[in-house]
């Protein structure tokens, strides 16, 4: 453990969420990762990915930290899934219930979110 921090950088709520998430959104004869980095500034994201053999990764989540959940405005709530939006975009999201309190636990990649993602890595290999 390096402070209040793991080595990989995760938080501890990130930790607590791994396992659950891992199970939910697993891909047959690929490896899971949780990945944890800064888009821009001071914006830090953690998302889920599926792993090829081959290496080819793809993310599949975005776990929705605090800055994250209040941006979300939910229409609904089922068991484990709702649709949401953030901004104009829909969005399905992963719930969780941790201690009888249902909440957002990740926002699942979509179309408009892996573009994002995109751009923001190429944006960033390009200052190297």
């Amino acid at each position: 453990m390096c402070g209040p921090h793991s080595a990989l950088g995760l938080e501890e709520t990130e930790r607590e969420l791994w396992p659950e998430l891992r199970d939910r959104l697993r891909q047959p004869g690929q490896l899971m990762a949780l990945m944890r980095g800064v888009l821009g500034g001071d914006a830090e994201v953690a998302a889920v990915a599926a792993v090829t053999p081959a290496g080819v990764v793809r993310p599949l989540a975005i776990l929705a930290t605090p800055v994250i959940a209040d941006e979300i405005d939910l229409d609904d709530s089922g068991d484990s899934r709702a649709r949401g939006r953030i901004g104009d975009y829909e969005v399905d999201v992963l719930m969780t219930d941790q201690g009888g309190v249902r909440r957002p636990a990740a926002v699942l990649v979509s179309p408009w979110i892996f573009e994002n993602l995109t751009l923001y890595a190429r944006k960033l290999w390009s200052r190297r």
